[in-house]
């Protein structure tokens, strides 16, 4: 018995035992998939593929059945049974063509053969996949293989491609072989899949194996042992803590792939970054378990998008928020979160939508609600109920709709059967109305009895039109020191509550730990990055004569929804009244300007250096980033940046997006040195006695 012989057996008895056991141990149904057996051949430098699929349709299906393909693909039957017409072609704005397929008597099967060329340019960084001398990147949007809507798929694909490059397809390598100047590799996957993706290059391979037999690969488009090193030691223990946490990794493998363009994108095993995004420093502690998260949440319990999209909001809180914990930054990542809702939405009211209506990210908006609005519901589920009942509910989650469509409806079914309670008020309030509440604290009365205790009344009341049922703690610090926790039930508009105490209070603490998914006080928060990108209406000032400063506004000005205004500074300039103002390069009155805005901040300026927080950096050798607000008007921010010469303005403009939640950033050449935010002491919600 051949080599490959023996792995082809191993993998039949390995699936057949692995489907066994998700038959006993989950209840749920699978529907049946078609398959497809798909021999394809790349060509890059014609940017075609030329391809062959036998798709085998379930016993069920109708006759006629139709199906989607790139409109450059000049598709034929094989056979004389089945016919194919064109029900509708593409237009303008699409990239597919609808075809009807008649399948004959004979058989559930029809073979089909297809070629053509595939090129979306990459415009802003988007495209829906292409084939290029660089190498080939194909989604599911690409309609590169015939799309049945509406129904998964398993697949056995070969794929010849030049013999020096690799090439991956979710699923079981099968078997990998070189024939003179082509290389044929071969995939199999045996459960159901929403879509089948192709990333294929001359990539430089990295490789491992977990202790539990998965295979770990980093593909970069150059040699890079040390980036690729740096993924391979943290990726097995991502996949044993949610193997452990949630159950066994669901695919034999694990990738992580450099593509031709930025991309962030999480496919079933493996994970496509763009070369910058890929050698980001946080992307290790954030963006990698996030991604490997989404095999759990998104690639094998699939999203049922018609009814929302939960799968976002579970894994920045499974992952990058998992992160945060453990090195004791959570409470800063939770009022981060209910920063950037105040800055992208709550500052922009026709941005706000439900959770249960968010589909996908598309613009900072809709980040902070699918993204982190849906983060703090889990957050919530899980401060309620304790990490024992949440881990436990999420694993009934998962084995109920393991290769399922699932809904946030699934989620509180799981959750009601671990927990015993009616969720349906959480779940509506949070999934279901836009916006968040307001927490206002009243009058705090304390009266002394005549045994020596005290009793404290304290006002907690909701400032928006309809109330939610909410569980706020609250923290009171005691004039022995000690510190007293409470929960209050605040489920009315205004309700009273009261603390009885041996020792006298000296201060209320509501919500300081931001726990309660709410609306944010000004006082509360930094001023930030992002309050200043999502503020509607943006003021631009910089000297029109200086080119680097022209490209950083052009750049910022097409990543942001607000209003731009552009002002020409040579002298001096004045304050709008409202709006974000944003400072763009070195000039003196900038300097001035900003000294007398931070003047009650750590921070010094002198003509060669600066110095923030007791670190002193050198003015030349440095690019830095200040936000405060405006101290006639702290509704407004201003930011400050400006630049070595070891930046490039526009892609340092580009870079600056992703450290929205900080207020003082300072990089050295690329990378950041300092990053922080000015302290915030006050708050509505505390209060000394």
């Amino acid at each position: 018995m051949s080599r490959n012989q023996a792995l082809n057996k191993l993998l039949v008895v390995s699936g057949l035992l692995l489907i066994l056991l998700i038959t006993v141990e989950s209840e749920a149904q699978v529907q049946t998939p078609l398959n497809h057996k798909i021999d394809v051949e790349l060509m890059p430098t014609l940017k075609m593929l030329k391809a062959q699929d036998t798709i085998t349709f379930p016993k069920d299906s109708p006759r006629k059945i139709s199906f989607l393909l790139h409109k450059n693909l000049h598709i034929n039957v094989i056979g004389h049974d089945d016919t194919l017409v064109v029900l509708h072609a593409a237009t303008q704005d699409e990239s597919y063509v609808e075809y009807g397929l008649t399948l004959g008597s004979q058989d559930n099967k029809v073979t089909l053969a297809y070629s053509g060329v595939i090129y979306d340019p990459v415009v802003n960084d988007n495209s829906d996949g292409l084939i290029s001398a660089d190498g080939a990147t194909l989604f599911g949007s690409t309609y590169w293989y015939p799309s049945v809507l509406d129904l998964q798929k398993n697949f056995e694909i070969s794929i010849r491609a030049p013999a020096d490059w690799k090439t991956l397809s979710q699923g079981q390598l099968v078997s990998l072989e070189t024939q003179g100047a082509t290389t044929v590799t071969r995939y199999r996957e045996i459960y159901p899949q929403e879509d089948i993706y192709l990333v294929a290059g001359p990539f430089k391979n990295y490789e491992a194996e977990t202790s539990s037999g998965k295979t770990l690969h980093v593909l970069l488009r150059k040699e890079d042992a040390s980036l690729a090193q740096s993924f391979l030691a943290l990726m097995p223990d991502y996949i044993q803590h949610y193997s452990e946490t949630i159950a066994p990794y669901p695919y034999s493998s694990f990738s992580v792939v450099e593509n031709m363009w930025e991309t962030g994108f999480g496919m079933p095993s493996f994970t496509l970054l763009g070369p910058t995004v890929i050698r980001l420093p946080f992307i290790l502690n954030s963006s990698l378990p996030h991604e490997i998260l989404h095999n759990w949440w998104g690639n094998s319990v699939y999203v049922d998008y018609a009814n929302g999209n939960w799968s976002e909001g579970l894994t920045v809180y499974m992952a990058d928020y998992w992160q945060q914990e453990k090195i004791n930054a959570d409470r800063s990542y939770r009022m981060k979160t209910l920063s950037n809702f105040a800055d992208f939405v709550t500052a922009n009211p026709a941005a706000d939508f439900p959770v249960r209506e968010f589909h996908g990210r598309h613009n900072s908006s809709s980040q902070a609600v699918g993204y982190g609005k849906s983060m703090m519901f889990f957050h919530m589920l899980e401060f309620r109920f304790g990490k024992e009942a949440f881990q436990r509910a999420l694993q009934n989650f998962y084995a109920q709709n393991i290769y399922k469509r699932a809904t946030f409806d699934d989620i509180k079914a799981s959750f009601e059967k671990v927990t015993g309670q009616d969720l349906t008020g959480f779940f509506t309030q949070w999934l279901d109305r836009k916006g968040a509440p307001v927490i206002e604290l009243g009058d705090v009365k304390i009266m002394r009895w005549l045994d020596g205790a005290n009793a404290t009344s304290y006002v907690l009341s909701q400032k928006q039109d309809q109330p939610y049922e909410l569980s706020v703690p609250v923290i009171w610090t005691l004039e022995s020191g000690e510190q007293v926790r409470q929960l209050a039930k605040l489920t009315e508009k205004t309700q009273i509550f009261t603390l009885v105490s041996r020792s006298r209070p000296v201060k209320i603490s509501v919500d300081p730990d931001f726990h309660v998914f709410r609306s944010l006080y000004t006082e509360e928060r930094p001023a930030t990055v992002s309050s200043v990108l999502g503020n509607p209406s943006l003021h631009f000032y910089f000297d029109g004569n200086n080119g680097g400063a022209q490209q950083f506004v052009q750049s910022w000005t097409k990543a942001v929804d607000g209003k731009t205004t552009l002002h020409n500074v040579s002298d001096n300039f004045e304050i709008p009244k409202e709006g974000a103002i944003i400072l763009v390069g070195d000039n003196a009155v900038f300097t001035s300007f900003m000294k007398t805005q931070l003047a009650d901040q750590n921070f010094q300026w002198n003509g060669d250096g600066y110095s923030i927080e007791d670190q002193t950096f050198t003015a030349a050798d440095t690019s830095s980033v200040l936000v405060t607000r405006l101290r006639s008007n702290p509704e407004q921010p201003v930011i400050w940046v400006r630049w070595s010469r070891d930046n490039n303005p526009s892609e340092w403009a580009s870079r600056l997006t992703h450290y929205g939640s900080y207020g003082i950033l300072v990089f050295k050449g690329r990378p950041v040195v300092l990053q922080s935010t000015w302290p915030v002491t006050e708050s509505p919600l505390q209060r000394n006695m």
